[in-house]
């Protein structure tokens, strides 16, 4: 089987979230099961790196769908730092902790699992490679239908995670009674219109890189910026530009970038804003833009699929969705961007440039 590239992953995405619609009873029920049987109020999301950045969005999904209390957290924070039922609010047969590691070996991850049961609480584990350490940890298990992906850098695992378990979400919700039928069809439908649409927002994305490559390669260092349910989005963006591309890059929640960092910010900054989905807050990123723009740099670009006045800078999707799977589509442009550049300067993703691999963060099985 010939290797998939780094572009080549985001590409063959599609297909894996179709997966994810087409086998949610193949890979969820078990997990549904055990949801229905118990009475959880309080969820733990944690990883590490891209995990914990997907786990920040399914913590909301979960959160909007399921009405439970939800916190994301860093594992080994959680490990040695977070009280899990500081106030005893809930009981410990109502509290879940679950781990998302796609390699299913992360130490942090499995270790916060470990704390967990140790601390009486009931423990899920996620990951793509079946018999690996989460799986052995964990209580309960759910495989992830992204498949193995062969670079380090994570594109397509992160965003079929986050379908995947939206599609859980969603059968949990319409089970346990809390969405009706006609609000259950509405959101698979929104999520298989998603799936239909993503290959144009790769396009897109493709064109738009194409467009800005010249000004983009002199890019030396950026921050992106997002709000609600896109400021996750900026996290993972922010890693994905830095651990490929190799460029500083910070991330910021959009109303927190004008607190304190722009005292760094000179006319070399590239600035990106990411408009996930109209209210308020999208206003508001507008006015930001616009000023960005006036008072330090040039480099100021949008992403958006709702409609706002555009700049050649800015990239204006013809695909919505809804807000809550928002963060699947607005992070591909971020992947392309990371794919491409590195192409352009000559970065080989598919060769990892760690080469003392005595401290790991993977356990051995």
């Amino acid at each position: 089987m010939t290797k998939l590239t780094m572009m080549g992953h985001i590409k063959d995405t599609a297909r894996v979230l179709q997966r994810a619609i087409d086998e949610r009873k193949d890979y969820g029920q078990d997990f549904i099961d055990f949801w229905l049987k118990n009475n959880f109020k309080k969820v733990i999301f944690t990883g590490s790196g891209t995990s914990y950045n997907a786990m920040r969005v399914i913590r909301n999904i979960f959160v909007k769908l399921l009405k439970v209390e939800g916190v994301a957290v860093e594992p080994t924070v959680f490990t040695y730092s977070e009280s899990i039922n500081p106030s005893s609010v809930f009981r410990n047969n109502q509290v879940l902790v679950v781990g998302l590691s796609q390699h299913g070996d992360s130490i942090s991850t499995c270790g916060a699992l470990q704390h967990a049961e140790k601390c009486g609480f009931s423990t899920l584990g996620i990951s793509e490679q079946l018999g690996s350490a989460i799986t052995k940890i964990a209580d309960h298990y759910v495989h992830l239908v992204c498949e193995e992906e062969q670079i380090g850098p994570e594109t397509r695992g992160y965003t079929e995670t986050l379908l995947q378990f939206y599609m859980l979400a969603v059968e949990i919700a319409y089970q346990s009674r809390l969405i009706g039928k006609e609000k259950y069809d509405q959101l698979v439908n929104d999520a298989q219109e998603l799936v239909n649409n993503f290959p144009t927002v790769v396009n897109e994305s493709v064109a738009w890189y194409e467009k800005q490559q010249e000004e983009l390669v002199e890019m030396q260092k950026a921050s992106i910026a997002g709000f609600g349910y896109n400021f996750p989005t900026a996290l993972e963006a922010r890693l994905k530009f830095f651990e490929t591309f190799g460029r500083p890059t910070s991330a910021y929640e959009q109303e927190e970038q004008l607190h304190g960092p722009l005292r760094a910010y000179h006319d070399d900054n590239f600035i990106f804003l990411i408009g996930g989905n109209k209210g308020s807050e999208f206003k508001r990123m507008i006015d930001i833009a616009a000023y960005y723009r006036r008072a330090y740099t040039k480099h100021v670009f949008v992403v958006s699929g709702e409609d706002f006045e555009t700049t050649r800078r800015d990239l204006k999707l013809s695909v919505k969705t809804s807000p809550l799977l928002s963060p699947i589509i607005y992070v591909v442009p971020f992947q392309v961007l990371s794919a491409k550049l590195s192409e352009k300067v000559g970065i080989d993703t598919s060769v990892s440039p760690v080469t003392d691999n005595s401290i790991s963060g993977h356990m051995n099985v």
